[in-house]
């Protein structure tokens, strides 16, 4: 886009040079048009003069209305009239008899003069008028030559048939080559071999169809190197809607090209990388689940062989804790990779009602352990899968649980408009979150504190939270105050299927 701007910017510029050009030669040659225009009248007067003694009094006028039609063409209709006027002048004294006199003129040349200004005037005003359209148009086909050359796109022209008219002066400095070297295909000669037959055969589909024309393909330059270039023609019709001419342009895209298929092998060797990382973690929680549960299973057996102190069942309790933590750990760990592999579809309609119900049964008995008190609003449909928005309800319901001060937990769930937007709500009277920890919270295995009974979270709920969440064309963000609760708030995609019943 700042490429175009800049273009367009040259182009005005070096408009406005071509104006200003045109502008002062245009003032330089007044004087040099009506100067010749006078110069024109006395060399057809001093021509008639010549050949008195051949023609007599007969075609007095012939040589000036020469010299009018001359000075009309050349200079315009301000200088054929003036010649038109000095011709008529000067026809009267020079050649009419009796010459040499503005008197005592006879009737025939009365008749004679009277025609001659009326035929000179409308001769120069009409001719006057087709050189200035005829300038007009050359200075059109002049700037439009100038603005061909300012662009860094090859411009073309072709005839009705299809056969190239034109080529810019790009193409000439790109390829090294003229029109004239080119075959009836024009352009279509310095197009890859491996292209150049789909491209012909779209440009001869086109013609035929009478379509706009569009073809990606490599144009070799003077050095033989091939660019990629973007082709594309549209047709020219006249006011009977017959085609009369194809105008086309050839875009350098080789730059982008190259980019594109760049970030093409980096997009397949990424995801590459993610589907071995996914295994990776798949295959290693596996393969760490059956240590742990070893370690539980034999701490158990060695207590039940010796007798049983407090010591000892403080030190099994411990590693019991610890095997416990590493268990909750990995499968945190494996659900969160998770979230990228599963499938997303097209336009699902879940219930945020259902999701929350789903969440609230599965933590049913945290719920009545910590005599946590829920209040539930009316929640809107999104385009989401449910058993993701179920685990958002659920971490972020659990964490309200989990960091709740010393009051029993009030938790809240509603949704608010916010310019057209739903925005969902989980709100708390817990410990609350400092300020500077806002941001940190959702970032994997990120945590503030330990929570009242001493256990420490995974640090990747509020992470899968903001995972799915913006998975799902949203957004998540937290507003809360130390000692006064904290309030999650999440967007959603709204469902498509929705919005068009809205509409209805």
């Amino acid at each position: 886009m700042c490429g175009e701007v800049f273009a367009n910017k040259n182009i005005d510029r070096e408009t406005l040079i071509f104006d200003n050009l045109r502008i002062m030669q245009w003032n330089q040659n007044i004087l040099l048009r009506y100067s010749l225009a006078v110069i024109g009248i006395v060399v057809a007067i001093i021509v008639r003069l010549s050949l008195s003694h051949f023609v007599g009094d007969h075609i007095p006028f012939l040589f000036v209305l020469c010299a009018v039609v001359a000075a009309s063409w050349f200079g315009g209709r301000g200088p054929g009239l003036l010649s038109a006027v000095l011709g008529g002048v000067a026809t009267w004294y020079f050649v009419l008899p009796p010459s040499l006199t503005f008197s005592r003129i006879t009737d025939a040349g009365t008749s004679q003069l009277t025609a001659f200004m009326i035929i000179s005037g409308l001769v120069a005003l009409l001719t006057g008028s087709l050189r200035k359209a005829n300038d007009a148009i050359q200075e059109r086909e002049a700037r439009l030559e100038f603005m061909a050359a300012a662009m860094p796109e090859i411009l073309f022209t072709a005839d009705a048939s299809g056969q190239m008219e034109s080529l810019s002066e790009k193409f000439h400095e790109f390829t090294g080559k003229r029109i004239g070297e080119l075959s009836p295909e024009g352009w279509c000669d310095v197009v890859h071999p491996e292209e150049k037959a789909a491209a012909v055969n779209d440009w001869k589909t086109a013609v035929s169809q009478k379509i706009a024309f569009r073809r990606t393909c490599r144009l070799a330059d003077k050095n033989g190197i091939y660019r990629w270039f973007q082709c594309r023609a549209v047709p020219i019709h006249d006011k009977r809607r017959n085609i009369v001419r194809w105008f086309g342009v050839c875009a350098d895209i080789d730059d982008h090209k190259v980019l594109e298929e760049r970030l093409a092998e980096q997009k397949e060797a990424l995801s590459r990388s993610n589907e071995d990382l996914q295994r990776f973690a798949f295959a290693a929680s596996h393969d760490l689940q059956e240590p742990l549960r070893t370690i539980a299973i034999f701490s158990e057996m060695l207590i039940r062989k010796r007798p049983e102190t407090v010591e000892s069942s403080y030190l099994v309790a411990q590693i019991k804790r610890g095997v416990q933590r590493m268990q909750d750990l990995i499968q945190s760990s494996l659900d969160f990779a998770r979230i990228n592999t599963d499938e997303v579809a097209s336009d699902p309609l879940a219930s945020l009602d259902d999701c929350l119900s789903d969440a609230l049964w599965s933590l049913q008995a945290r719920i009545d352990e910590a005599h946590a008190q829920i209040i539930k609003h009316p929640l809107p449909h999104v385009a989401a899968q449910p058993v993701l928005i179920s685990r958002v309800f659920q971490n972020l319901i659990d964490n309200a649980i989990k960091f709740r001060s010393e009051r029993w937990p009030l938790i809240e769930i509603k949704a608010t408009k916010r310019e057209d937007v739903d925005v969902i709500s989980v709100s708390d009277n817990g410990l609350g979150i400092p300020p500077e920890f806002a941001q940190r919270i959702f970032e994997p295995f990120q945590r503030i504190s330990d929570n009242n009974d001493g256990s420490r979270g995974t640090g990747l709920g509020l992470a899968s939270v903001r995972r799915i969440v913006e998975r799902n064309g949203g957004r998540v963000w937290v507003e809360s105050e130390p000692g006064c609760g904290s309030t999650f708030f999440f967007t959603l995609e709204p469902s498509k299927s929705l919005i068009h019943t809205r509409q209805s």
